[in-house]
């Protein structure tokens, strides 16, 4: 895939980064200086200029790009840069980082899909501080249905999925055991220290966290 990275901050250097290897990359900043963040091992171009300027971004290739990410430091440069490389270069997939959550609202109604790592860091930490036990991972059509992990509990190993998911409100996805993902079914049997990843309704949720919390493992 062919991907603009708008920004070469903290951010846009470790999305740079993230992606180099596998993809094609090209970070855009008006300050050329910011180029020496992203280190000699960074496979990808860069091109110095305001992506304001529809001129500089033609010049990082955002004609031929698939993918732009704008994560400047300015949530307004972030909007108008996404808007250009959808609507004028037809950029197929765009993101636009909001630095301030207030925001989010008014992008949406422009139909830009945007990032908050602050609303995404706060409703982590809230989670880890309120449900240790179960995390919620993402959240699918109006929120009936979340991705969830957890740790299963000592206390289940040796027992089959089955008898602890709540038949038609937790459906198993992944299990990590040992460095190593496998696609588990309710007749897998859980051993210590696995990581289980599933989407459940708030039902079924909320009866894993019973169950958790009946185990010690956390505490609501």
């Amino acid at each position: 895939m062919n991907v603009i990275v708008v920004g070469c901050g903290r951010v846009g250097v470790e999305l740079a980064h993230t992606l180099h290897k596998e993809h094609t990359v090209t970070v855009i900043d008006k300050d050329a200086r910011a180029f020496d963040q992203l280190g000699l091992d960074f496979l990808g171009r860069t091109a110095q200029g305001d992506a304001l300027d529809r001129k500089a971004l033609q010049r990082a290739g955002v004609e031929t790009a698939e993918a732009l990410a704008s994560v400047t430091s300015s949530d307004n440069v972030n909007a108008i840069v996404a808007r250009i490389a959808r609507d004028v270069f037809h950029v197929g997939r765009v993101v636009a980082r909001v630095y301030k959550p207030s925001r989010a609202p008014i992008y949406a109604k422009l139909d830009l899909q945007t990032v908050s790592s602050s609303s995404w860091a706060a409703q982590r930490i809230k989670q880890l501080i309120t449900h240790p036990g179960l995390t919620s991972l993402s959240i699918t059509g109006e929120g009936a249905v979340q991705y969830y992990e957890m740790k299963v509990p000592a206390s289940w190993a040796g027992r089959k999925l089955s008898e602890f998911l709540p038949e038609g409100k937790a459906i198993p996805a992944i299990v990590l055991r040992n460095g190593r993902s496998l696609l588990p079914t309710l007749a897998t049997v859980v051993e210590v220290d696995d990581v289980l990843q599933l989407s459940a309704t708030t039902e079924g949720a909320n009866s894993l966290r019973t169950a958790i919390h009946a185990n010690g493992k956390g505490r609501e």
